[in-house]
């Protein structure tokens, strides 16, 4: 185990992306393959082989003139084509694999091996050794066939052949040398494009400033599209704390960890390169799985694994897998200390974003620790359609009856990642499959988000970055083709959660700036403190006695609405031998009898009635999905419910987004009753029939006659009677007469 240093930043964030299948139950590790076995690493292809990738060009030599024998052995090529895997002309697109094939004549040939070099987009590939010719004499042709590349986005790239380039088999010569260039149509890669990446990137962060951190299998930091530092010259790589094994002082066991974060982090040296959520971006890594099951591979324990990206500064952690060191209930409950509630306190305790991920186990098939944790973000994918959600994933209901997944990351399959097998001038691979694949695109889209809050000074608060990302989803279809659905007790889609990441829409939400309790834009968001508890009669209009209020306004025609609430599960960590480290030796956990889950509502009201609710009392979210809206006065109410020893409040993120304009109406009210008591007390009551009101103020006047001049009375206050029904009592003293009126402030 070797730990490479650089100097890092004191922040925090976790994120956790956990898709491949790998779990920890007891002490043995269990891992499935999911719909397919593959040869490598879970969700790992192998590189593309043939045992015929060519031969006699039977067409060129049928078209070919007689070549005396006479001199030494000479190469030309002939042609270069752009071919799929079964050796057919093909059109490239972003992410469609391609093969380059070499067609050359070879007069008067040698048995001595000779190699076949190509260049695509900068990157060199030298082919297994061959001896075509062998045995012929006079005029041969042959053809050859060696691949696969994928590139990132349209454009036109250079593609450079070679026969023989060592000039071991036939003498030098320009004709030995060809140039094409390819052309790819389409836009760019269709995961990145399905979750708006580059929108995100150019728009929120490349995550400039922030630290993202990764436990799983090894990480190739050699990789040219992890090397060098970021923008403020810094060196990217923070720390790495996994083997040294591999090539060139690269690890080994590096096959998944490699592809999960290059989607997070990778830069293009050329252009056409996969560029990643957040190409500036730092990191830290951690190998604590032995995926590869190398014999004596020295790796750390996972609790281990955590301290190294935490304490090296890491904001965004990755962690694909599912993993736990107890009963297999514990872990369908998000109940295992390790590792749904060390996941849990990462978030909790050290304002750290947890992106876990929904596996594809085949036993158990419901989501597993630490992607049935509460304060994390736990992704699904979507199948190759990108309109699904893909049918191998695990879903909810937990064990206990939450939602998971919380959303749909990128695709789960066909997935295109940065490739372990760069040297080999491979620097992208295809055929990925599993959600380690999907869930990445959650955790850039958190270090896109930091990025821009260190920028703009914006609030960082986890569950403002969680309930921002869960809302930004959009939409789609389950396995089955069903469309999004929920319940007021299951605030999410079972399979979907919110919906598929969208990074213009998590853009809008962010960029609008924190709307405070009050009237409110559309989209905005909202971190604060909820106090109290809703108990009947005390909530008025905004007050936070259990209640906090946002009047949205109205839509300017029929509008889409989504809306989504986070909070944590208060969690703990044991310092069980008292050292102050997290390691191995300490385990996490919850007290209920001093500190139980709150429980957070929301409610939307509609002209002064409830209209739609999300009223879940098991999961730390709260979900709002309507459409069709007509134009009225909405109100958006967070309520906190009575649970016992759940202390006296609860900090909460909130976010909200719409498609289409909303004003924020102005207030009318009408005074429905006014009547004289002992006393000469005085009672006026009103309604508030149109817009949205933050305050009441009784005003009195001498006379109607114009110029008005009204005097507003202080110490009056009013309370609430009714859904947006209140009263003014005041005692009248002997005197002229008054004229009174109820005004009424945004």
């Amino acid at each position: 185990m070797k730990m490479t240093q650089r100097p890092i930043l004191h922040i925090f964030i976790l994120a956790v992306a956990f898709a491949m299948a790998m779990a920890m139950v007891a002490t043995s590790a269990r891992a499935e393959d999911g719909p397919v076995n593959l040869p490598l690493s879970q969700g790992v292809p192998a590189p593309w082989q043939s045992s015929h990738p060519g031969g006699w060009d039977a067409i060129a030599a049928a078209k070919s003139s007689p070549v005396p024998q006479v001199g030494g052995a000479t190469m030309q090529i002939t042609a270069v084509k752009v071919v799929d895997g079964n050796d057919n002309p093909i059109s490239v697109t972003p992410g469609v694999p391609f093969w380059v094939e070499i067609d050359w004549q070879y007069n008067n040939p040698n048995c001595t091996n000779y190699t076949l070099m190509r260049v695509v987009n900068g990157w060199t590939n030298i082919a297994p050794a061959v001896n075509y010719g062998c045995g012929y004499s006079g005029a041969t042709y042959w053809y050859h066939y060696w691949g696969a590349w994928v590139l990132y986005k349209a454009g036109t790239y250079p593609i450079t052949v070679t026969v023989d380039p060592d000039n071991t088999a036939a003498a030098p010569g320009a004709a030995k040398t060809m140039t094409i260039n390819l052309t790819v149509g389409g836009s760019i890669l269709p995961q990145w494009a399905l979750v708006e990446a580059e929108y995100g990137r150019t728009n929120l962060s490349p995550g400039t400033d922030v630290i993202v951190g990764s436990m799983d299998d090894a990480f190739d930091f050699l990789h040219p599209w992890f090397t060098g530092t970021d923008s403020r010259g810094r060196p990217r790589l923070v720390m790495v704390a996994e083997n040294t094994l591999g090539p060139g002082g690269s690890p080994t066991n590096d096959l998944h960890d490699t592809a999960c974060m290059g989607i997070v982090l990778a830069r293009g040296t050329n252009n056409g390169d996969i560029t990643g959520m957040v190409p500036d971006a730092r990191y830290v890594v951690a190998e604590f799985l032995n995926r590869a099951n190398i014999p004596g591979l020295n790796v750390l324990n996972v609790v281990d694994a955590a301290n190294v990206v935490m304490t090296n500064g890491a904001e965004v952690v990755n962690m694909p897998w599912s993993w736990w060191t107890d009963s297999v209930t514990n872990s369908e409950n998000g109940e295992s200390p390790v590792t749904a509630l060390m996941a849990d306190y990462l978030a909790y305790a050290s304002n750290s974003v947890v992106v876990a991920y929904v596996n594809e186990l085949t036993s158990p098939t419901i989501p597993t620790a630490p992607g049935s944790a509460r304060n994390v973000i736990t992704v699904g994918g979507t199948d190759s359609n990108l309109t699904n959600a893909w049918e191998f994933d695990n879903f909810g209901p937990t064990l206990d009856g939450r939602c998971k997944p919380d959303l749909l990351g990128g695709s789960a399959t066909n997935c295109i990642v940065p490739s372990w097998d760069w040297r080999d001038g491979f620097p992208a691979g295809f055929g990925y499959w599993g959600n380690s694949f999907a869930g990445p695109f959650v955790t850039g889209a958190a270090a896109q988000m930091l990025g821009y809050a260190k920028k703009y000074g914006l609030n960082r608060d986890h569950r403002l970055i969680k309930a921002i990302i869960m809302n930004s989803g959009v939409t789609a279809l389950n396995d089955m083709g069903m469309p999004w659905s929920n319940s007021v007790t299951s605030p999410l889609d079972q399979q979907q959660g919110t919906g598929i990441l969208n990074m213009r829409r998590a853009y809008a939400m962010y960029s609008a700036g924190r709307q405070s309790s009050g009237p409110a834009a559309i989209p905005g968001y909202d971190a604060a403190t909820v106090y109290g508890t809703n108990t009947p009669g005390l909530n008025v209009l905004g007050a936070t006695n259990g209640v906090v209020s946002y009047r949205l306004g109205s839509p300017t025609t029929a509008a889409d609405l989504d809306v989504t609430l986070a909070w944590d599960r208060h969690t703990f960590w044991s310092d069980l031998n008292n050292n102050h480290i997290i390691d191995a030796a300490d385990t996490f956990y919850v007290n209920t009898n001093t500190d139980a889950q709150g429980n957070l509502d929301l409610v939307l009201f509609s002209n002064g009635v409830a209209f739609a609710q999300s009223r879940s009392t098991l999961d730390t979210v709260e979900h709002l999905h309507l459409t069709g809206l007509a134009p009225a006065a909405y109100e958006l109410r967070v309520e906190r419910l009575y649970v016992p020893n759940s202390g006296t409040n609860e900090a909460y993120g909130l976010a909200w987004y719409s498609s289409v304009p909303w004003t924020n109406l102005p207030p009318k009210v009408n005074i429905t009753k006014a009547t004289l008591g002992a006393g000469s007390v005085a009672t006026v009551q009103f309604q508030l029939v149109d817009g949205q009101a933050g305050n009441f103020q009784l005003q009195s006047a001498t006379t109607l006659n114009a110029p008005i001049s009204w005097t507003p009375l202080t110490g009056v206050p009013y309370t609430q009677i009714g859904t947006n029904s209140f009263q003014m009592q005041l005692t009248l003293a002997q005197g002229p007469m008054h004229f009174f009126r109820i005004s009424v402030t945004p």
